[in-house]
């Protein structure tokens, strides 16, 4: 029973790991991380990647200035769960983004000339706190990782001041704790909702009769919440409020009439993409066609292609990531891709969660660098929030991201699924493709949990040398 109970766990809590891909932007920082597009294919230095010059290369840097680090070395650990049982290689980008990072960043010279090893963790869904203490043992810090149950390992992390360049969160506890930068910021008490309004704007006559479905967890289900808050806060009324089984129902023709007979126009869903294909099926088999679904980033995904075929249809995915479709018209993410393709050509390049995490071992080489001979936590932390300011971008994979005050992100973009791929439809982009607009942020009114602190374990900022 309980390895059921975990496989369900799992689907609904990487869907939500995965809803933390959307997130700020402001005035201009100190180091403008460059936006996404204006052309195509670019001839850049070994150590540079999209619009940054010198993410790695040779240097003199030195000093065994703290756990972790050496003359020659920097030893830093990435968590994810591929060796969960119930769900073999999950979240596997993870660990090959920091794998194909690594392997050109140590190739380009190092940071400052100090080589990377990386620790793979494998928390296995059940271990992450194992993970934890182990990192705590031997690294600088923890980058580009994520895990399921992340809420578990909070206190341990901040019991041994160890910083988390993280490239996803997913439990409250998480979301919010201190020594830790979100590289697509997921704070608590603000949610972007600039597709809500352009959902309004769009479809009038839906905006009165709105669901909100999500997998049976207290974790999926908060987010379901704040989904309606913000929608609600654009004007839709949500008088479907649902859940589904997490690991999937056994058969989708139930939700599917309720819908039908509520009259339902529009869907904020959270979930994966299997599942809302197969309710998508539902609904074609009984002949009903919803105004739109609105569901998160991890639904940019073939597997809904794959699992849905021809009943795909008026489903609008929000992202902030340049979308890999459009590779060729993006130098980082044409690179990116190219970097998959010469240090792993067997892994999988094309997720989002692979582009998020490549981005926050970017950020983290661009902190450790300025550093320089005093990499400290503290200095990386400081310098990482510094550097990636409030327009970080990751060199132009993404959105730009407000680092330094770890906020939502203003910006987003909508990838409207078909049966055959996505298509960009027009959203008013007035920051290449993403619309960016003042406004887009709310900060919500509900009580949505507070994260992991410093004051948790009896330690303060003061501690962190």
């Amino acid at each position: 029973m309980r390895s059921k109970f975990l496989v369900k766990t799992v689907i609904c809590a990487t869907a939500l790991a995965l809803v933390a891909a959307g997130c700020s932007r402001s005035d201009s920082g100190p180091e403008n991380a460059g936006t996404t597009g204006g052309g195509g294919k670019t001839t850049t230095a070994s150590g540079a990647f999209g619009s940054l010059n010198d993410v790695c290369g040779p240097g003199d840097a030195k000093g065994a200035t703290a756990r972790g680090v050496t003359d020659t070395e920097i030893r830093v650990g990435t968590v994810a769960d591929p060796g969960f049982s119930g769900r073999p290689g999950l979240n596997q980008e993870l660990f090959d983004s920091a794998t194909v990072f690594t392997k050109w960043c140590n190739a380009a010279g190092g940071i400052a000339g100090r080589q990377i090893k990386v620790d793979l963790l494998d928390s296995k869904l059940t271990e992450y706190r194992a993970r934890i203490l182990e990192a705590c043992q031997n690294d600088f810090s923890l980058v580009g990782g994520g895990a399921v149950f992340d809420d578990v390992g909070q206190k341990d992390r901040l019991e041994c001041l160890l910083p988390d360049i993280a490239g996803f969160v997913v439990s409250t506890q998480a979301r919010g704790a201190d020594l830790m930068v979100q590289v697509v910021p997921n704070p608590l008490d603000t949610l972007p909702v600039g597709d809500y309004k352009w959902l309004v704007e769009q479809f009038p006559d839906s905006i009165n009769k709105v669901g909100a479905l999500t997998g049976s967890l207290p974790s999926t289900i908060l987010v379901k919440n704040q989904a309606i808050e913000g929608a609600e806060s654009q004007g839709m009324k949500v008088i479907y409020d649902a859940q589904y089984n997490a690991a999937g129902e056994p058969t989708w023709a139930p939700i599917a009439q309720t819908i039908k007979s509520k009259g339902i126009k529009g869907i904020l869903w959270t979930g994966e993409p299997e599942n809302l294909a197969k309710l998508e099926i539902g609904l074609a088999d009984i002949g009903y066609k919803l105004d739109w679904i609105r569901a998160d980033a991890n639904h940019y995904d073939q597997k809904l292609q794959v699992t849905g075929g021809g009943s795909i249809a008026n489903t609008y995915v929000r992202s902030t990531v340049y979308p890999f479709e459009q590779a060729s018209e993006n130098p980082a993410t044409e690179q990116y891709l190219d970097l998959y393709k010469k240090y792993l050509p067997s892994a999988k390049a094309k997720t989002y969660l692979g582009v998020q995490a490549f981005s926050a071992w970017i950020l983290f080489a661009r902190a450790v660098k300025a550093c320089g001979n005093q990499v400290t936590a503290k200095c990386l932390l400081d310098e990482a929030k510094r550097i990636g300011s409030t327009t970080w971008t990751g060199g132009g994979l993404h959105a730009q991201m407000n680092i330094r005050d770890q906020k939502s992100t203003e910006c987003f973009s909508l990838l409207l699924a078909n049966p055959k791929g996505f298509t960009l439809p027009d959203i008013d982009a007035n920051d290449s493709i993403f619309n960016c607009t003042e406004g887009n942020i709310l900060v919500l009114k509900g009580d949505y949990g507070k994260g992991t602190k410093l004051a948790d374990v009896g330690k303060s900022i003061s501690d962190l040398k």
